[in-house]
């Protein structure tokens, strides 16, 4: 009995320091001397509708993943819907089974016109006091250890509370006077917005990460209908990407990822691709102002946190596919949205600047070494398959992919002193953009893919004392990622490649490949008089 009482009192003592422990906030030096970091996510917080036991019932589409196998289904219960849009040109029903699937898939995370939840959805992370101690105390080392997940559909600006109460609640928790904010993704929209909101003197450092805050091409494009397929997009897209195909029809016959792209090799050296990409175009262009808005309006559309990544150039043109003749509907949604990019977005140089002349120190990391998808109109611009270097860099200059920067623009940077900035492979001019010393570029990083090295970069940033990318010794300006190794390097331009850079070198200039230009420019006279007797004789 005795042996019983002790071993209760231990435990008991036990609880009672590990509760008093919990309850009161931990000093500057338990957090190894470090300002914590507040990592804020791109898209990439769950969604849910609360119960009555505080669990959260997920809604479907909050992953923005599309059914592949409910895609198959609907283009194989319908396919006659296609055949006669083909035939006939009406493509009415074709928009409404697209229209159809888009809902199915994405009908649940959808907003109300005033671009707010109608069915009480939301982030289902819940940032309290617990929370933050637990992650503080058991987080791992990465910059997950203070993420902060939101519900991504919403404007940057209905966010910032919870941002706000997030960061007191870490301050008071670690007992540190100042803190971090890095934003990748849309997650840098919100860094930037936390900024103009409250100006905060504890923040030290402000860090873009693959940033989209100032427009990401898929979301403008395709919300104004600018989408376009390019046939040499799209070659490059099957080079650059592995599909893990390997099928064997025979005891000496398999195909694999390098059969197909050698298929569309000698399909693209007969302008085959070209003639498959104008026809899928000539339809889109036909559509595009009828499929736009029934695909995205009651969907997609909905979410003004894609609104704030609506590049300024689709931007005016996207609200009146959108919207055009029912602005009264969405009046509240059209001014949440006007206030984001008119204050926010359109004045990121001033608000940034700003930062800087306060005592901020501003950063950025740029990913790059890929084309952007092949559906977008600037694809052969220099990104990370989702923004582009111009706009994630805040106006860093880029070549187009296969190619160096111009003689012109080489020459220009030598003559002003600025040849540093030149990146070894003579892609990037870093010297154009607006955070030129504190821009970090990493070639052959997808937008999607954040590894954990990374991190390192970040942590370094936050914790030198001067911030110069150029001098920086341990973390040069141009940095190569290994994705074997999984690691981070300085880039030396004969060393290593992206896949992209081994297909330009490969890929044979042959007679047909040499002419394309002026086979292109042929064709487009030919389809443009085509175009003008065939709209005269519906006339």
């Amino acid at each position: 009995m005795k042996s019983i009482r002790k071993a209760v009192c231990t435990l008991l003592s036990a609880i009672i320091v590990f509760s008093a422990f919990f309850c009161l906030p931990f000093s500057a030096d338990a957090y190894g001397g470090n300002v914590p970091i507040i990592f804020i996510h791109g898209q990439g917080s769950s969604l849910g509708i609360k119960q009555e036991d505080g669990s959260y019932q997920r809604i479907k589409g909050d992953d923005m993943a599309l059914d592949g196998n409910a895609l198959i289904d609907v283009l194989k219960d319908n396919y006659e819907i296609l055949l006669k849009a083909i035939v006939t040109q009406d493509w009415s029903d074709f928009c409404k089974m697209v229209e159809d699937y888009m809902i199915s898939q994405f009908s649940e995370v959808a907003l109300g016109t005033d671009g707010m939840p109608v069915d009480g959805s939301e982030s289902t992370v819940n940032y309290t006091e617990d929370y933050v101690r637990y992650r503080y105390l058991y987080g791992d080392s990465s910059l997950n250890k203070f993420w902060f997940v939101y519900d991504w559909r919403l404007d940057p600006t209905d966010n910032m509370e919870r941002l706000h109460d997030y960061a007191e609640t870490i301050l008071r928790v670690t007992g540190c006077e100042k803190y971090a904010v890095a934003g990748r993704c849309e997650g840098a929209c919100l860094a930037l917005t936390y900024w103009e909101t409250y100006h905060d003197e504890r923040m030290t450092d402000l860090i873009f990460y693959a940033s989209a805050a100032k427009g990401a091409m898929p979301i403008g494009e395709s919300f104004s209908g600018n989408l376009h397929i390019d046939p040499d997009a799209v070659e490059r897209s099957a080079y650059e990407t592995d599909l893990g195909v390997n099928i064997q029809l025979g005891d000496n016959m398999t195909i694999t990822d390098e059969t197909i792209r050698d298929i569309l090799r000698i399909i693209s050296d007969f302008y085959g691709l070209d003639y498959a990409c104008w026809a899928v175009n000539n339809v889109y262009e036909q559509i595009e102002e009828t499929i736009t808005p029934a695909a995205l309006k009651k969907t997609l559309a909905t979410f003004p946190g894609f609104w704030a990544m609506c590049d300024d150039e689709y931007y005016e043109q996207a609200k009146e596919i959108m919207f055009g003749g029912e602005e009264e509907t969405y009046s509240a949604f059209i001014a949440k949205i006007d206030n984001y990019h008119y204050n926010i977005m359109n004045r990121a140089d001033e608000i940034i600047q700003n930062a800087k002349d306060s005592g901020v120190r501003v950063s950025d990391i740029v990913k790059y070494g890929f084309q952007s998808y092949p559906i977008t109109k600037h694809s052969e611009i220099q990104s990370d398959t989702i923004v582009r270097v111009d706009k994630a860099g805040f106006g860093v200059t880029g070549s187009e992919i296969g190619k160096i920067l111009s003689d012109s623009c080489i020459r220009d940077s030598f003559s002003n002193g600025n040849s540093k900035y030149i990146s070894p492979d003579l892609t990037i001019d870093a010297s154009t953009g607006l955070l030129k010393d504190s821009t970090w570029f990493i070639k052959n990083l997808t937008h999607g893919n954040f590894p954990t090295c990374v991190d390192d970069l970040i942590y370094h940033i936050v914790n030198t004392e001067t911030l110069d990318a150029v001098s920086d010794k341990e973390y040069p300006q141009y940095l190569f990622y290994d994705e074997d190794e999984d690691t981070i390097a300085p880039l030396v331009s004969t060393e290593k490649q992206t896949k992209l850079d081994e297909f330009n070198a490969n890929n044979a200039k042959n007679f047909m490949r040499v002419i394309k230009p002026v086979f292109r420019a042929v064709y487009q006279v030919v389809v443009f008089i085509t175009k003008i007797f065939t709209s005269h004789a519906r006339a």
